[in-house]
């Protein structure tokens, strides 16, 4: 049955892409796409640190629903998805992210370091996300064993494709994913995950029209403010909860939801540079969902044109 309320833990690490990505122009290209030792370090110990937050309020909660604490009544729910931004994760993390998805009883949607294309007969590297499912959410068995799907992403930011190709052993290729996932839960919905640039793509925002009910993105983005406005925007025009986990480096991490009152919308907002948050934000699913089929919902704004019915328009040209 689904759930009334979705809760998102967002992890905001404070990853700094000048300092982990280095192109040293000893010619070895492969060098300059894994993170620097002392990025990746720190990279674990945050990741670490926060994981370890979220499961000791989970504790928390199981210890209200004993009854064995009286003075812990407020206290946070645990998370149902935890957010990891972009290139955020080293590669060699991924075994403990599994466990502490199991551990959490949560899903995990992480962005990785780059991936090296095996075998490809130019410099290649992947861009991916990794959505971790555990066996069991919020003590319910979902399956068998714990599931890993690999999201990658379409296009690389123009910034990033060029300090790609700049590499000194390269050119380096960025392979591209041109799949729109979308994944679903009986009790969380129906969710979309994309990377960072990939926000943008209009194709990608038409596939997800009346099709889901959140939409994570996750970013290594300077420009904060459009990404503002686009959360703003799509959340109207999708009638979902739009969620960005955006590295500290940067900030602008936040979570938007199509309340009708204007205060509302504006679930959560994380800004400020160089500052690594983890925080868990509450947003409306089952009116989403409920709205979405055409019973309007007073809290929410009514249903996007088009979004019901989509009429066939025609397009007309005409020259002055």
């Amino acid at each position: 049955m689904l759930s009334e309320h979705l809760h998102v833990g967002v992890i905001q690490t404070s990853l700094n892409a000048e300092a982990a990505w280095v192109d040293n122009s000893d010619g070895n290209w492969q060098n300059c796409l894994k993170m620097a030792h002392y990025e990746e370090l720190r990279a674990k110990r945050e990741i670490r640190h926060f994981l370890a937050s979220l499961r000791a309020q989970g504790a928390l909660r199981e210890r209200v629903k004993d009854g064995s604490s009286q003075e812990i009544q407020n206290s946070d729910p645990s998370p149902d998805i935890i957010l990891l931004p972009e290139l955020a994760v080293p590669l060699g993390f991924e075994k403990q992210l599994r466990r502490a998805a199991e551990q959490l009883e949560a899903i995990i949607i992480a962005g990785m370091d780059y991936r090296i294309v095996d075998g490809a007969p130019e410099p290649m590297v992947l861009n991916e996300a990794l959505v971790i499912v555990p066996r069991r959410l919020n003590g319910k068995q979902v399956s068998r064993q714990t599931s890993v799907r690999r999201v990658g992403k379409t296009y690389p930011a123009p910034a990033e494709d060029k300090k790609l190709k700049r590499i000194v052993g390269g050119p380096v290729s960025f392979k591209s994913h041109p799949t729109v996932w979308i994944f679903e839960s009986n009790d969380l919905g129906k969710f979309g995950v994309a990377i960072c640039y990939d926000f943008m793509d209009l194709d990608r925002v038409v596939m997800y029209r009346n099709k889901i009910q959140t939409l994570f993105i996750l970013a290594y983005n300077r420009d904060t403010t459009s990404f503002d406005h686009m959360a703003e925007a799509l959340s109207r025009t999708l009638f979902c909860n739009v969620v960005v986990c955006n590295c500290g480096q940067f900030g602008g991490s936040l979570a938007v939801s199509p309340f009708r009152e204007p205060f509302r919308r504006l679930i959560y907002r994380h800004s400020g540079q160089e500052l690594s948050n983890a925080q868990i934000v509450k947003l409306p699913l089952w009116a989403l969902s409920d709205g979405q089929k055409g019973n309007a919902q007073p809290e929410l704004k009514s249903l996007p044109p088009g979004f019901e019915e989509n009429k066939e328009l025609t397009p007309k040209n005409v020259t002055i």
